[in-house]
Protein backbone atom coordinates (compact mmCIF):
# COMPACT_ATOMS: atom_id res chain seq x y z
CA UNK A 1 0.00 0.00 0.00
CA UNK A 2 1.27 3.52 -1.07
CA UNK A 3 2.10 5.92 1.79
CA UNK A 4 0.31 9.40 1.87
CA UNK A 5 3.50 10.89 1.35
CA UNK A 6 4.56 8.60 -1.48
CA UNK A 7 1.71 9.78 -3.28
CA UNK A 8 2.19 13.10 -2.59
CA UNK A 9 5.45 13.08 -3.73
CA UNK A 10 4.27 10.82 -7.27
CA UNK A 11 1.61 13.19 -7.41
CA UNK A 12 4.57 16.41 -7.52
CA UNK A 13 7.12 14.79 -9.91
CA UNK A 14 3.43 13.96 -12.26
CA UNK A 15 2.95 17.85 -11.96
CA UNK A 16 6.16 18.71 -12.63
CA UNK A 17 6.40 16.33 -16.14
CA UNK A 18 3.01 17.02 -17.19
CA UNK A 19 3.92 21.20 -16.97
CA UNK A 20 7.00 20.70 -18.92
CA UNK A 21 5.12 18.85 -22.22
CA UNK A 22 4.00 21.93 -23.59
CA UNK A 23 7.15 21.74 -25.71
CA UNK A 24 6.68 18.26 -26.49
CA UNK A 25 3.55 19.66 -28.96
CA UNK A 26 5.53 22.36 -30.61
CA UNK A 27 5.36 21.99 -34.43
CA UNK A 28 6.29 24.22 -37.25
CA UNK A 29 4.44 25.28 -40.34
CA UNK A 30 5.59 26.27 -43.61
CA UNK A 31 4.11 30.42 -44.02
CA UNK A 32 5.67 33.04 -46.92
CA UNK A 33 6.85 36.05 -46.24
CA UNK A 34 8.31 38.90 -48.25
CA UNK A 35 11.87 39.39 -48.17
CA UNK A 36 13.55 42.65 -48.47
CA UNK A 37 16.49 43.05 -51.32
CA UNK A 38 19.55 43.96 -51.00
CA UNK A 39 19.51 47.21 -52.44
CA UNK A 40 17.13 49.96 -52.26
CA UNK A 41 16.83 51.88 -55.57
CA UNK A 42 15.63 54.88 -56.40
CA UNK A 43 12.24 55.60 -57.35
CA UNK A 44 12.80 56.82 -61.04
CA UNK A 45 14.40 53.32 -62.04
CA UNK A 46 11.93 52.48 -65.28
CA UNK A 47 14.40 50.68 -67.58
CA UNK A 48 17.32 48.28 -66.64
CA UNK A 49 19.37 46.82 -69.46
CA UNK A 50 21.12 43.60 -68.81
CA UNK A 51 25.28 42.58 -70.05
CA UNK A 52 26.97 39.69 -70.22
CA UNK A 53 30.33 41.46 -70.16
CA UNK A 54 32.53 39.07 -69.61
CA UNK A 55 35.05 41.54 -67.75
CA UNK A 56 37.48 38.83 -67.00
CA UNK A 57 37.64 36.55 -69.82
CA UNK A 58 35.89 33.94 -67.85
CA UNK A 59 33.84 32.60 -70.92
CA UNK A 60 37.44 31.47 -72.23
CA UNK A 61 37.98 28.96 -69.36
CA UNK A 62 37.57 25.24 -69.75
CA UNK A 63 35.35 23.36 -67.83
CA UNK A 64 36.98 21.22 -65.35
CA UNK A 65 35.36 18.79 -62.97
CA UNK A 66 36.86 15.85 -60.66
CA UNK A 67 35.82 12.11 -60.22
CA UNK A 68 37.78 9.32 -59.52
CA UNK A 69 39.24 8.96 -62.12
CA UNK A 70 41.35 12.57 -61.69
CA UNK A 71 40.52 15.96 -63.16
CA UNK A 72 38.90 15.88 -66.48
CA UNK A 73 37.59 18.49 -69.37
CA UNK A 74 33.93 18.29 -70.37
CA UNK A 75 34.33 20.08 -73.97
CA UNK A 76 31.48 20.12 -74.89
CA UNK A 77 30.32 22.57 -71.78
CA UNK A 78 31.09 25.77 -72.35
CA UNK A 79 31.26 28.65 -70.03
CA UNK A 80 30.01 31.38 -72.59
CA UNK A 81 26.48 29.19 -72.88
CA UNK A 82 26.06 28.87 -69.09
CA UNK A 83 26.78 32.67 -68.10
CA UNK A 84 24.50 33.36 -71.32
CA UNK A 85 21.45 30.95 -69.52
CA UNK A 86 22.63 32.80 -66.19
CA UNK A 87 21.40 36.18 -67.80
CA UNK A 88 18.74 35.03 -69.00
CA UNK A 89 17.32 33.50 -66.05
CA UNK A 90 18.35 37.15 -64.17
CA UNK A 91 15.89 38.82 -66.90
CA UNK A 92 13.16 36.43 -66.81
CA UNK A 93 12.93 36.84 -63.01
CA UNK A 94 12.65 40.56 -63.18
CA UNK A 95 10.44 40.63 -66.44
CA UNK A 96 7.97 37.79 -64.33
CA UNK A 97 7.84 39.57 -61.32
CA UNK A 98 6.70 42.98 -63.41
CA UNK A 99 8.92 45.77 -60.69
CA UNK A 100 10.58 47.41 -63.30
CA UNK A 101 8.60 48.64 -66.38
CA UNK A 102 11.25 47.47 -68.69
CA UNK A 103 13.99 44.92 -68.79
CA UNK A 104 16.08 44.53 -71.74
CA UNK A 105 19.04 41.95 -72.18
CA UNK A 106 21.77 42.87 -74.14
CA UNK A 107 23.65 39.91 -73.99
CA UNK A 108 27.53 40.26 -75.15
CA UNK A 109 26.52 43.24 -77.46
CA UNK A 110 29.74 44.74 -75.40
CA UNK A 111 31.99 41.90 -76.62
CA UNK A 112 33.66 44.23 -79.26
CA UNK A 113 34.09 47.06 -76.99
CA UNK A 114 37.14 47.39 -74.94
CA UNK A 115 36.60 46.07 -70.78
CA UNK A 116 36.61 49.32 -69.62
CA UNK A 117 35.32 51.31 -72.10
CA UNK A 118 32.24 51.45 -71.16
CA UNK A 119 32.16 53.12 -67.81
CA UNK A 120 34.61 55.99 -69.97
CA UNK A 121 31.70 56.28 -71.95
CA UNK A 122 28.74 55.91 -69.74
CA UNK A 123 26.79 59.06 -70.68
CA UNK A 124 26.80 57.13 -74.84
CA UNK A 125 25.80 54.02 -73.35
CA UNK A 126 22.46 55.63 -71.63
CA UNK A 127 21.61 57.15 -74.69
CA UNK A 128 21.83 54.22 -77.08
CA UNK A 129 19.45 52.00 -74.18
CA UNK A 130 17.77 54.89 -72.67
CA UNK A 131 17.96 52.83 -69.60
CA UNK A 132 17.73 53.94 -65.40
CA UNK A 133 19.77 50.88 -64.43
CA UNK A 134 22.14 48.79 -66.10
CA UNK A 135 23.86 45.15 -64.54
CA UNK A 136 26.89 43.41 -65.64
CA UNK A 137 27.63 40.04 -65.49
CA UNK A 138 31.77 40.10 -65.20
CA UNK A 139 32.28 37.04 -64.03
CA UNK A 140 31.09 33.11 -64.25
CA UNK A 141 33.06 30.19 -63.15
CA UNK A 142 32.09 26.92 -61.64
CA UNK A 143 35.07 25.51 -59.45
CA UNK A 144 35.94 22.94 -57.77
CA UNK A 145 32.81 20.48 -59.25
CA UNK A 146 33.07 17.34 -57.21
CA UNK A 147 31.21 13.86 -59.06
CA UNK A 148 31.12 10.89 -57.15
CA UNK A 149 29.70 7.83 -58.49
CA UNK A 150 30.29 6.17 -54.56
CA UNK A 151 27.48 8.93 -53.05
CA UNK A 152 25.52 9.78 -56.31
CA UNK A 153 26.46 13.36 -56.27
CA UNK A 154 27.45 16.03 -58.15
CA UNK A 155 28.62 19.39 -55.93
CA UNK A 156 30.11 22.43 -57.32
CA UNK A 157 31.42 26.06 -55.60
CA UNK A 158 29.78 28.54 -57.69
CA UNK A 159 31.75 32.25 -58.63
CA UNK A 160 29.61 35.45 -59.49
CA UNK A 161 30.94 38.88 -60.17
CA UNK A 162 28.04 41.64 -60.91
CA UNK A 163 28.10 45.30 -61.45
CA UNK A 164 25.39 47.39 -60.97
CA UNK A 165 25.67 50.95 -62.27
CA UNK A 166 22.69 53.58 -62.01
CA UNK A 167 22.05 56.39 -64.48
CA UNK A 168 21.98 59.28 -61.85
CA UNK A 169 24.73 57.74 -59.83
CA UNK A 170 28.68 58.10 -60.07
CA UNK A 171 28.88 54.69 -57.70
CA UNK A 172 29.45 51.39 -59.30
CA UNK A 173 28.31 48.61 -57.09
CA UNK A 174 29.98 45.09 -57.13
CA UNK A 175 27.99 42.28 -55.82
CA UNK A 176 30.09 38.91 -55.36
CA UNK A 177 28.06 35.98 -55.28
CA UNK A 178 29.08 32.49 -54.02
CA UNK A 179 27.46 29.55 -53.76
CA UNK A 180 27.61 25.42 -53.24
CA UNK A 181 25.25 23.34 -54.48
CA UNK A 182 24.46 19.79 -54.26
CA UNK A 183 22.52 17.40 -56.57
CA UNK A 184 21.97 13.88 -55.43
CA UNK A 185 20.22 10.43 -56.65
CA UNK A 186 17.99 11.10 -59.69
CA UNK A 187 19.33 14.70 -59.80
CA UNK A 188 22.74 13.69 -60.83
CA UNK A 189 22.28 11.05 -62.77
CA UNK A 190 25.60 9.58 -62.89
CA UNK A 191 24.46 6.14 -63.56
CA UNK A 192 22.40 6.70 -66.37
CA UNK A 193 24.41 5.20 -69.73
CA UNK A 194 25.08 7.35 -73.22
CA UNK A 195 23.78 10.50 -70.99
CA UNK A 196 25.78 13.39 -70.91
CA UNK A 197 24.72 14.16 -67.40
CA UNK A 198 26.66 16.87 -66.34
CA UNK A 199 25.15 19.12 -69.05
CA UNK A 200 21.97 19.71 -67.77
CA UNK A 201 23.39 19.97 -64.42
CA UNK A 202 25.40 22.57 -64.75
CA UNK A 203 22.35 24.92 -67.31
CA UNK A 204 20.14 24.15 -64.01
CA UNK A 205 23.12 25.71 -62.10
CA UNK A 206 22.95 28.34 -64.26
CA UNK A 207 19.52 29.06 -64.48
CA UNK A 208 18.91 28.81 -60.33
CA UNK A 209 22.25 31.54 -59.93
CA UNK A 210 20.55 33.87 -62.28
CA UNK A 211 17.32 33.72 -60.65
CA UNK A 212 19.04 33.73 -56.92
CA UNK A 213 20.89 36.96 -57.69
CA UNK A 214 17.39 38.66 -58.84
CA UNK A 215 15.96 37.92 -55.77
CA UNK A 216 18.92 39.95 -54.35
CA UNK A 217 17.94 42.85 -56.44
CA UNK A 218 14.18 43.17 -55.51
CA UNK A 219 12.03 41.83 -52.97
CA UNK A 220 10.69 38.22 -53.06
CA UNK A 221 8.59 35.86 -51.60
CA UNK A 222 9.79 33.10 -49.65
CA UNK A 223 8.89 29.75 -47.70
CA UNK A 224 9.62 30.25 -43.55
CA UNK A 225 9.44 27.77 -40.69
CA UNK A 226 7.10 29.36 -38.15
CA UNK A 227 6.60 27.62 -34.88
CA UNK A 228 3.17 27.17 -33.36
CA UNK A 229 1.71 25.03 -30.43
CA UNK A 230 -0.56 22.04 -30.98
CA UNK A 231 -3.65 20.98 -28.68
CA UNK A 232 -5.83 17.99 -28.14
CA UNK A 233 -8.75 20.73 -27.16
CA UNK A 234 -11.28 20.44 -29.67
CA UNK A 235 -11.46 24.35 -30.32
CA UNK A 236 -7.56 24.71 -30.27
CA UNK A 237 -7.58 21.64 -33.24
CA UNK A 238 -9.97 23.13 -35.23
CA UNK A 239 -8.31 27.34 -34.71
CA UNK A 240 -4.90 25.12 -35.97
CA UNK A 241 -7.11 23.96 -39.26
CA UNK A 242 -7.78 27.56 -39.95
CA UNK A 243 -4.25 28.46 -39.80
CA UNK A 244 -3.30 26.61 -42.13
CA UNK A 245 -5.74 27.37 -44.45
CA UNK A 246 -4.55 31.21 -44.18
CA UNK A 247 -7.86 31.79 -42.31
CA UNK A 248 -5.97 33.63 -39.42
CA UNK A 249 -8.14 36.11 -38.19
CA UNK A 250 -11.04 33.17 -37.79
CA UNK A 251 -7.77 31.30 -35.51
CA UNK A 252 -6.93 33.97 -34.33
CA UNK A 253 -10.49 34.80 -32.36
CA UNK A 254 -10.58 31.40 -31.04
CA UNK A 255 -6.68 31.36 -30.02
CA UNK A 256 -7.95 34.78 -28.31
CA UNK A 257 -10.72 33.06 -25.64
CA UNK A 258 -8.45 30.57 -25.19
CA UNK A 259 -6.14 33.00 -23.47
CA UNK A 260 -8.36 33.37 -21.11
CA UNK A 261 -8.68 29.38 -20.48
CA UNK A 262 -8.42 28.12 -16.78
CA UNK A 263 -5.77 25.75 -17.69
CA UNK A 264 -2.08 27.69 -17.62
CA UNK A 265 -0.79 24.92 -20.75
CA UNK A 266 -3.52 25.91 -22.93
CA UNK A 267 -3.30 29.90 -22.22
CA UNK A 268 0.26 29.63 -22.89
CA UNK A 269 0.06 27.87 -26.22
CA UNK A 270 -2.66 30.21 -27.27
CA UNK A 271 -0.84 33.69 -26.81
CA UNK A 272 1.96 31.34 -28.59
CA UNK A 273 -0.55 31.15 -31.41
CA UNK A 274 -2.00 34.48 -31.15
CA UNK A 275 1.83 36.02 -31.89
CA UNK A 276 1.98 33.93 -34.83
CA UNK A 277 -1.44 35.01 -36.37
CA UNK A 278 -0.32 38.76 -35.37
CA UNK A 279 3.07 38.30 -37.67
CA UNK A 280 0.70 36.93 -40.35
CA UNK A 281 -1.44 40.23 -40.49
CA UNK A 282 1.42 42.29 -40.10
CA UNK A 283 1.26 43.38 -36.42
CA UNK A 284 4.75 42.28 -35.05
CA UNK A 285 4.50 44.35 -31.80
CA UNK A 286 1.17 42.95 -31.20
CA UNK A 287 2.80 39.41 -31.85
CA UNK A 288 5.65 40.58 -29.28
CA UNK A 289 3.17 41.42 -26.49
CA UNK A 290 1.70 38.10 -27.33
CA UNK A 291 4.86 36.20 -26.90
CA UNK A 292 5.62 38.38 -23.29
CA UNK A 293 2.15 37.08 -22.15
CA UNK A 294 2.74 33.51 -23.25
CA UNK A 295 6.12 33.63 -21.72
CA UNK A 296 4.68 34.56 -18.17
CA UNK A 297 1.68 32.42 -18.54
CA UNK A 298 3.48 28.80 -17.22
CA UNK A 299 4.79 28.77 -13.84
CA UNK A 300 8.51 28.20 -13.00
CA UNK A 301 10.86 25.34 -14.69
CA UNK A 302 9.37 25.67 -18.32
CA UNK A 303 12.91 27.15 -19.67
CA UNK A 304 11.97 25.37 -22.86
CA UNK A 305 9.25 27.19 -23.63
CA UNK A 306 10.70 30.58 -22.58
CA UNK A 307 13.49 29.94 -25.24
CA UNK A 308 10.89 29.57 -27.74
CA UNK A 309 9.50 32.74 -26.66
CA UNK A 310 12.76 34.23 -26.43
CA UNK A 311 13.91 32.78 -29.95
CA UNK A 312 10.29 34.73 -31.43
CA UNK A 313 10.65 37.71 -30.13
CA UNK A 314 14.32 37.72 -31.75
CA UNK A 315 12.58 36.58 -35.17
CA UNK A 316 10.05 39.18 -34.86
CA UNK A 317 12.38 41.90 -34.28
CA UNK A 318 14.90 41.33 -37.06
CA UNK A 319 11.81 40.68 -39.27
CA UNK A 320 10.65 44.48 -38.20
CA UNK A 321 14.14 45.99 -39.60
CA UNK A 322 12.89 43.87 -42.48
CA UNK A 323 9.78 45.35 -43.30
CA UNK A 324 10.87 49.12 -42.83
CA UNK A 325 13.58 47.96 -45.40
CA UNK A 326 10.48 47.01 -47.93
CA UNK A 327 8.78 50.22 -46.95
CA UNK A 328 11.24 51.73 -49.00
CA UNK A 329 11.40 48.93 -51.68
CA UNK A 330 7.96 47.50 -52.43
CA UNK A 331 6.55 49.88 -55.30
CA UNK A 332 3.50 48.20 -56.70
CA UNK A 333 1.81 46.11 -54.37
CA UNK A 334 1.14 46.87 -50.03
CA UNK A 335 2.64 44.68 -47.31
CA UNK A 336 0.18 43.59 -44.32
Amino acid sequence: MISAKTLLLLLVVIFGLTSCLITDQARTMQVEVMKPAIFTFPDDINKVAIFKRDLYKSDTALFRYMSIYGEKIDSTIKYADLSNKCVDALTNHLKTENYFNQVVNYSDSLKQQDDKSWLMDKDQQISKTNADMFIFLDFFRLQGTLVSSTFDSVNTLAQLSWLIVFKTDTTAYIYNQTDTLTFEGEQANIEVPNVNFLSPIMNNTSEYLGKSFGTKIIPSWITVERMYYKSSNSDMVKAENLAQQNNWLKAAEIWNKKTKNKNAKIVAKACFNMALAAEMEGEHDVAIDWLIKSYTALPKNNEDHKINCQRYIGVLALRKKEIERLDRQVRYVGLN
